[in-house]
């Protein structure tokens, strides 16, 4: 069982305010904080049940719905939207600030973030600036794009959002993003069929308000910003290199292009002498590993690695 909370913190752009989720250990007892960054366009909640069985095992989990996403904004007009100067930088500080707050409240307490889909690119930066303050990162069904895509999206976004509005949508991006996410699947049910293989995970995702919302060319700014970024091995020479790293996918993730995304960030990292690097891929399985069927499985998995990565501390 877990305890769960909720509290909220200001963004760094010092307009948002961050609405976040914690899962305790019920009985107070906390020997580990796994903190969560989840994907776009989604939220926190969608957490619950890999937070619950962590709390069940000991850990302090925590999330914060990003800017632009969940109970983090304003309005429904907002979804979708980041802030305009630096978003790619804000939505970093704002997993730190979250990462401060929690760890000044249990000092001491390891510490091991999660970062999923778009959530893996903020926290694949975030590694590059804070990588000496944590004791283990986990990148999850994660992407690795060229330069040239990478620009292509910056510059489109940019000048759309100079001469129409930030909050302006874009079917080319749309469909550079998602048009092609079921061409693997026969027959495909829904559009986000390629999600996870549980068809109710599916629904509840298509029945959520919170989910599936259209990316304002604002919030494709700062996803390609991130990618841009990330994507270059000369960028990363500050990730530490005793930190411990695990890259887990679904080899039927189109997100990952199918396995070779994250094996090219495996290799890039390896690359760099980064001295622990685990590369899982997972056969037959989709984007969302924690949503997929046989998820235990997965999360058997990364709690083995978190364990054993405590062990050698």
């Amino acid at each position: 069982m877990a305890v769960k909370s909720n509290f909220t913190f200001p963004s760094r752009d010092g307009f948002n305010t961050c609405y976040a989720y914690s899962w305790a250990p019920d009985d107070g007892k906390i020997r580990g904080i796994i903190q969560i960054v989840h994907g776009m366009q989604e939220h926190v909640a969608r957490y619950d049940d890999f937070a619950t069985f962590l709390a069940g095992k000991g850990f302090l989990v925590v999330g914060a719905d990003h800017i632009g996403h969940g109970k983090s904004v304003s309005s429904d007009t907002d979804l979708g939207y980041m802030t305009w100067d630096h978003a790619d930088i804000i939505l970093v500080r704002n997993v730190h600030r979250l990462k401060k707050i929690v760890q000044e409240q249990n000092p001491g307490v390891p510490i091991f973030i999660l970062g999923h889909s778009m959530g893996s690119l903020i926290f694949r930066r975030y590694i590059t600036m804070y990588g000496k303050g944590i004791d283990g990162a986990l990148i999850m069904s994660t992407a690795d794009k060229s330069t040239v895509i990478t620009r292509l999206g910056i510059i489109v976004s940019t000048l759309k959002s100079k001469f129409i509005s930030g909050y302006s949508t874009s079917k080319f991006l749309d469909h550079s993003s998602f048009g092609r996410n079921n061409a693997h699947i026969e027959s495909p049910r829904t559009s986000y069929d390629w999600l996870t293989h549980d068809e109710k995970i599916v629904d509840e995702y298509i029945a959520d308000p919170l989910c599936g919302f259209q990316f304002k060319v604002n919030g494709y700014r700062a996803l390609m910003q991130l990618l841009n970024y990330i994507c270059k091995k000369k960028n990363l020479t500050t990730i530490p290199k005793e930190l411990p790293i695990l890259i887990v996918a679904g080899t039927e993730d189109p997100v990952g292009d199918y396995g070779k995304g994250p094996t090219k960030v495996y290799e890039r990292f390896k690359s760099l002498n980064i001295k622990d690097v685990t590369l899982k891929l997972y056969e037959n399985m989709r984007h969302e590993l924690l949503n997929e069927i046989g998820r235990k499985d997965v999360y058997d998995y990364i709690l083995n690695w978190i364990e054993s990565h405590m062990e050698k501390k």
